[in-house]
This record gives C-alpha cells, structure tokens and sequence, in this order.
C-alpha cells in the first residue's frame, strides 16, 4: 500500500512537492506520454500553471525540463521514497516532521503505468 503526506504537509512547495514528485517519478515511472501519477499524492490544488490534468491522476508538466531540472537532493529523494513505500513520518533538513496517510484504494490502483 503506498502512503502520501497528510493533508497539512501537501502545501509545503519546496520541502515537501519538490522531492515528492521526484520520488513519484522515480518509483512509478513517467508515462510515454510525460505524464506523473500525482493526482494520487497531491489531491487538491495541482497548479495547472505548471500541470495539465490528462485523466484520473495522470498529470502531464507543460514544460517538462522546469520539473526535471528542479534542484532536489538525492538523499531527499531517497528518504521521500522510502516513504511513499513504508508510510514511516520522516523529518526535513528543516526540522519538520511530515506524517503520511494511506493513499485510498481507488487512486493507487491507478500508480502502475
């Protein structure tokens, strides 16, 4: 079962979005299409500046080198999947905690491409 941030750390866009959807993209893989399962961890509030909403929770960037070239931290990334795998609370560099919940049946069946 794959976990996401509670609802109070979802809106938190550096410490917690940025390694997050590099750690989605790394365990779920990024579709033929550019598109990031996201909806699945980010359920309200996707920037559709950034993001178009292609089906479910299949979000495609519309300019993907802004979201690949985004500076985020290996170790960040490694902790963030570890996870969305466990549902372990992890602690930032900046000393908060983020807590996870399970991510509801019906949106993580949809993770596998």
């Amino acid at each position: 079962m794959p976990y996401r941030p509670t609802k109070t750390h979802r809106r938190n866009i550096r410490g917690v979005i940025y390694p997050l959807t590099a750690s989605v993209a790394a365990i779920y893989e990024i579709r033929e299409d550019g598109a990031y399962p996201i909806g699945a961890f980010y359920t309200v509030n996707i920037d559709s500046s950034v993001w178009e909403h292609i089906e479910g929770i299949w979000y495609r960037p519309y300019t993907p080198t802004k979201i690949e070239n985004r500076p985020i931290n290996e170790d960040d990334i490694e902790l963030f999947s570890n996870a969305i795998i466990t549902g372990n609370s992890i602690t930032l560099r900046s000393g908060k905690r983020v807590d996870w919940e399970p991510i509801p049946q019906n949106e993580a069946g949809q993770l596998h491409v």
